[in-house]
């Protein structure tokens, strides 16, 4: 009696564990596809690899779009690691975008040293556009 009820809680378990892995999966999967359908060329295992250091996928690819569709291609590389270093990467795209329009030279290493220094980058983007120019690292 006891074998029986220790295999059947066991069973469970294992299939308790097997749909969490698997939706896991499934979402990365699903991202992925987004991805690919963006233009964006990242490998299923680059994106299973940023889930499991809990990089938010989503926001990385839409960073991404966002750069290659004003001109501005960012590595998702770079994307990640201003992430994990505590940046705001959507933010700090953006600034890119608004310092290159007003004709103000900012790649985005500099763009994303000021984020990370504290620098406000919606206020670094309109004092961009305002006046081109700004007190930063450039």
């Amino acid at each position: 009696m006891e074998v029986q009820y220790i295999s059947k809680i066991v069973i469970i378990a294992i299939a308790i564990i097997t749909s969490i892995i698997s939706m896991g999966l499934l979402q990365v999967l699903f991202q992925w596809i987004k991805a690919l359908h963006s233009n964006v060329e990242v490998s299923y295992f680059r994106l299973l690899g940023m889930r499991l250091r809990r990089v938010p996928i989503q926001t990385i690819i839409e960073a991404s779009v966002l750069g290659r569709s004003e001109g501005y291609p960012i590595e998702l590389d770079m994307l990640e690691a201003h992430y994990l270093a505590g940046g705001n990467v959507l933010r700090t795209v953006q600034a890119v975008i608004a310092a290159n329009k007003a004709n103000v030279k900012l790649d985005f290493k500099e763009a994303a040293a000021l984020d990370l220094a504290g620098d406000d980058m919606l206020e670094v983007a309109k004092n961009i556009a305002k006046n081109k120019s700004f007190n930063g690292i450039i």
